[in-house]
């Protein structure tokens, strides 16, 4: 966790540099424009639950989404993103008695409120997102039952925008999410032997990369 918190901290200054340029300087964004974005990409996961006997860490998967954004300036838009993914539940024994492998899986749904601040020309820019809103977990355990739950959550990253022409262009982006889970004294779900698994953290976090197609009108 430590490695990526680090590389959490790494993304918001670097952030924090391109927000700052971006105040002065002149971007691609087109005032009062309206984009429609289609991604895809990774999502890289981390550890989310664990008890005494086992802790369970989400696996890298694909994901995809959706954003609908307004550009207000040339610098400064507003978007609002969905984005689904479905990572595997991969536990490590600790104790002998504890599980290990492939557990079930975590549906997971974001929504977000995004400020974009860019930086760039009509052809490409590049762009600081602060984003935040809630996310939505689903375990899925064969054999248990389970209950979802949607916490406060938020992101941070930096992308890049390349237009074809007037209407057309390609979006690559990287962030890296958190989740204000609940209590980790608090039983998330427990198994078919009454162990239950808490929140490893209260702050869940890991990084997504994604690239996407934009529709400009």
């Amino acid at each position: 966790m430590r490695s990526k918190t680090r590389v959490g901290w790494r993304i918001a200054a670097m952030s924090a540099v391109l927000l700052s340029a971006a105040a002065a300087a002149t971007a691609q964004n087109v005032p009062g424009s309206v984009e429609i974005t289609a991604v895809g990409g990774g999502y890289f996961g981390g550890q989310i639950y664990q008890n005494l006997r086992t802790t369970v860490d989400t696996g890298t998967t694909y994901e995809y989404g959706a954003r609908l954004g307004v550009n207000l300036t040339e610098g400064v838009g507003i978007e609002g993103s969905w984005t689904a993914a479905k990572p595997d539940l991969n536990a490590t024994r600790i104790l002998p008695e504890g599980l290990t492998g492939t557990i079930g899986q975590l549906k997971t749904n974001i929504y977000e409120l995004d400020g974009l601040f860019s930086l760039g020309s009509s052809v490409a820019s590049f762009y600081v997102v602060l984003g935040v809103g809630a996310t939505t977990f689903e375990p899925e355990v064969a054999g248990v039952a389970t209950r979802s739950s949607t916490n406060l959550s938020g992101s941070v990253g930096i992308g890049g925008k390349f237009w074809l022409g007037d209407h057309f262009g390609l979006r690559i982006e990287g962030r890296w999410r958190w989740v204000s889970t609940s209590s980790t004294s608090t039983g998330s779900w427990c198994d078919s032997s009454g162990a239950c698994y808490f929140y490893a953290t209260n702050v869940y976090g890991h990084p997504d990369l994604v690239g996407g197609l934009t529709l400009r009108f």
